[in-house]
């Protein structure tokens, strides 16, 4: 099988690798973000979920649909982000 020129992956994915490669360092960023600072968070946000894009946090509610609610609103994807309950009892959940 040929392999795919730049191109032509790009159409396959629809989007451009320059923007890939920015999405990724975005991402990369956000997780950087919350690990170094997930006590900080922790105390700030208790009991809360919290909505990371870009290295900041972007939203933060009581409920999930909430904080993808209030992403949606400053026009950030949901499925881009870092979703984060901020549990205080140990437990870890990962959306």
């Amino acid at each position: 099988m040929p392999r795919l020129s730049a191109k032509k992956k790009a159409e396959y994915l629809g989007v451009s690798p320059k923007k890939i490669a920015r999405e990724l360092r975005a991402f990369s960023r956000t997780g950087q973000f919350l690990s170094s600072n997930e006590r900080r968070l922790l105390k700030r946000y208790p009991e809360q979920w919290v909505g990371l894009y870009d290295g900041k946090v972007r939203a933060s509610a009581k409920s999930l649909d909430e904080v993808i609610s209030k992403l949606e609103q400053q026009e950030l994807p949901p499925s881009e982000s870092i979703i984060w309950y901020m549990d205080t009892s140990g437990r870890k959940l990962i959306l």
